[in-house]
């Protein structure tokens, strides 16, 4: 029998139908069975069968004219079908899944294709250096992109004022009383007007000192007429401010300031305004690097960030940091960006110098260690008692008596001293250095100090006074400042150096230890231009203070720690310990409230008292002291840290152990009589003797205090 048309007809309808998916290579939609069943109902003969175009009898076939048989599909069968039709549909789900994942493949290499590929985008001048006007031109400072903008004039380049002090030369110093820049070397001060190429020469400060003229060819300080405004908003986030801001509006010759400063510089000059100018004047250890292969200075650590600058081989930078796979750099002509680290070499260590002389400040010296005393006198009386105040004294060989003070806002000076002194002490082999101090209540330092008239008065006066007495130096002990009195403190000691230096006067300067309310003096250009620093080692505690000790050894030690971390050099330095200590009185008032007061005694004092009071003081480790410690009858505290021969020896070994210029004790007179070999002895150790021997103290006298604390238990 063969098949019903009408079941041929549908078999080969649906055959077609299921052809096309295929041939367009797409997979049935989940949920669609109807076609599917029908062809899983046709077995594998029956559709070779049509295929082949032969049509074969089955023998379940009806006969001509009879109604085809129906056949109803048992369980068998539809499970036998719905098997096939999950094999087909799942063939057709494996190639979407398969040609989905492709394309993810395919988008996924591309996002990374992009987000590896450099940009080579370029970031241009205007918008890495910030709009400037047509004579301005960017400023690199070091390794630093400024706010402060240079000037030029004339095609010469002139940089701000606030930079050069601040930086680059402190030794130009603005008087803005007499509107003019002034410029210290060794031994010149130069007055120089704004807007100007000629200048003054004075050689000194004295009104006395011969004055010359000079020029220059062009303008040393400019001042331009319009105001110019400096501001973050000017330049990229990497511009940092500069101290102070140039609120002078003054601009100095940038070929002036290179014949007195180890400064060098490289000008870019722009198209549409001055460019940037890179500012060097660090010198010794950097650490640079040379490129290996031609290589992109980008903005930010990253191949995305544009492009500042190209590299090309062999191209040395300097490496300002190292990050896991970008080097910060800075390149000769004053890009600072990132640079790839695989394109560069290994950076190296370099001594990096310049051709330019650094302007030289002799210094004169002692031959040996100083050891220095100063001598209160108040009176020309006083002076006579020189014999009797040094009868017992040894190993001292300068004498700074207290003759010289401030009088008045214009400068003058009292003095006491005396030719008669100075004679009889260069007989003992003692130098003088008089002192010259700020305490009257007469006058205001701050005020002498900001006028160059009063200035040059005090100096002149002092230095004439000096070379009457025939002094040996000067010793300035200056006290009575504020933050605001740090340029003109400094110039001062510059102009009285100048002075010093050309008369052959040592020139010592007394500082207070270094602590957070002044740490605006400039300890390291005083130390440049002065021959010697004396750190005043005492007043720890001090009247009106909590009760405590005047000196404490780790108080000392710290001072000339800082004071040498701030660049004053060891062999400039020299330590000042007091022969004195204080009495502190603490009583108790109403309310539980507590007062405590103090006094000073000298060495002999301490103990007249102790004895009194039968009081033996006990070894206090922290402060290497001796301390007493007892309550009168009244109720009252007395406390004494005190000075004696085991606190000033420890003081002095400090001496030896730093490496110091010499030692200096307030005052003579207050010392005991054993403390001038105390002196000798330990100032004379070497480093590693008084490394030695102050270990072994420190282990006696712990010993000895912790014997005493169990006699006393017991």
């Amino acid at each position: 029998m063969v098949s019903h048309p009408y079941q041929e007809r549908k078999r080969c309808r649906t055959v077609s139908c299921s052809g096309e998916r295929e041939r367009e290579g797409e997979a049935s939609p989940a949920g669609i069975g109807k076609s599917a069943v029908r062809i899983t109902a046709m077995n594998k003969s029956e559709l070779n069968e049509k295929q082949s175009g032969v049509k074969k009898t089955d023998h379940k076939e009806s006969t001509a004219g009879q109604r085809p048989e129906v056949r109803r599909l048992d369980k068998a069968d539809i499970t036998a079908g719905s098997s096939t039709d999950r094999r087909r549909g799942g063939r057709g789900s494996r190639k979407t899944l398969a040609a989905l994942f492709l394309a993810l493949l395919c988008f996924g290499a591309g996002i990374l294709i992009v987000r590896n590929t450099p940009t080579n985008r370029k970031m241009s001048d205007e918008d890495y250096f910030g709009q400037m006007q047509q004579d301005e031109a960017a400023l690199i400072l070091g390794d630093q992109l400024v706010n402060e903008r240079a000037i030029v004039k004339d095609g010469a380049l002139y940089l701000p004022y606030n930079i050069v002090r601040d930086t680059l030369n402190g030794r130009f110093y603005w008087d803005e009383g007499t509107t003019r820049m002034l410029f210290t070397t060794a031994t010149q001060e130069f007055e120089i007007p704004v807007n100007a190429s000629s200048y003054s020469v004075i050689d000194g400060v004295r009104t006395t000192d011969p004055v010359s003229e000079g020029t220059y060819d062009r303008v040393i300080i400019l001042r331009p007429d319009d105001n110019r405004i400096t501001g973050s908003e000017r330049v990229t986030q990497d511009a940092q401010e500069s101290s102070g801001g140039n609120t002078t509006g003054l601009y100095v010759s940038a070929d002036f300031l290179q014949k007195y400063t180890q400064v060098e510089y490289i000008w870019k000059k722009g198209n549409k305004d001055g460019g940037h100018v890179l500012i060097r004047y660090k010198w010794g250890e950097q650490l640079t690097a040379k490129s290996v292969k031609e290589a992109a200075v980008r903005y930010r650590g990253g191949i995305k960030s544009p492009i500042l600058t190209t590299l090309a081989k062999g191209d040395k930078v300097f490496v300002l940091d190292q990050l896991s796979h970008w080097m910060k750099v800075l390149t000769k002509d004053g890009y600072i960006g990132y640079v790839k680290s695989g394109r560069m070499a290994e950076p190296m260590t370099e001594n990096v110098t310049t051709d330019i002389p650094a302007q030289e400040y002799p210094s004169i010296t002692m031959d040996g260690k100083v050891t220095l005393v100063w001598h209160q006198v108040s009176s020309k009386d006083g002076n006579d008692t020189l014999s009797d105040m040094t009868a017992q004294m040894s190993g001292v060989n300068v004498i700074s008596p207290t003759w010289f003070s401030l009088t008045d806002n214009d400068g003058n000076i009292s003095s006491i001293g005396s030719k008669k002194y100075v004679k009889a002490a260069h007989k003992k082999g003692l130098q003088v250095w008089g002192l010259v101090s700020d305490f009257s209540s007469e006058m205001d330092t701050s005020a002498v100090l900001a006028s160059t008239a009063s200035r040059r008065n005090t100096i002149g006066a002092l230095v004439d006074d000096a070379l009457k007495l025939g002094l040996d130096g000067i010793n300035l002990d200056f006290e009575y400042m504020e933050e605001a009195d740090a340029l003109a403190y400094v110039q001062f000691v510059r102009e009285l150096s100048i002075e010093c230096r050309l008369n052959k006067l040592v020139l010592s300067v007394d500082i207070k230890p270094p602590y957070d309310f002044n740490q605006w003096m400039n300890r390291k250009e005083l130390a440049t231009v002065a021959d010697y620093l004396i750190n005043m080692g005492y007043d720890e505690h001090y009247s009106g203070s909590d009760a405590g000790s005047v000196a404490s050894l780790p108080y000392e030690q710290r001072a000339i720690e800082e004071s040498i971390s701030q660049g004053v050099p060891a062999e400039k330095l020299i330590s000042a310990i007091p022969f004195y200590t204080r009495i502190w009185y603490t009583s108790s008032g109403e309310g539980g409230s507590q007062t405590t007061t103090s006094e000073v005694l000298s060495m002999a004092g301490v103990r007249k008292t102790l004895q009194s009071w039968n009081v033996t003081p006990a070894f206090d480790a922290s402060a290497f002291q001796h301390y007493a410690d007892w309550t009168t009858n009244d109720g009252v505290r007395c406390q004494i840290w005190i000075e004696d021969a085991d606190s000033i020896a420890a003081k002095v070994r400090l001496i030896p152990q730093y490496d110091l210029a010499g030692t200096a004790a307030w005052v003579l007179g207050f010392e005991s009589s054993d403390i001038w070999n105390v002196i000798t002895e330990n100032i004379s150790l070497s480093k590693e003797e008084a490394a030695k021997v102050q270990q072994q103290v420190e282990s006696t006298l712990s010993a000895e205090s912790q014997t005493e604390a169990v006699t006393e238990a017991d």
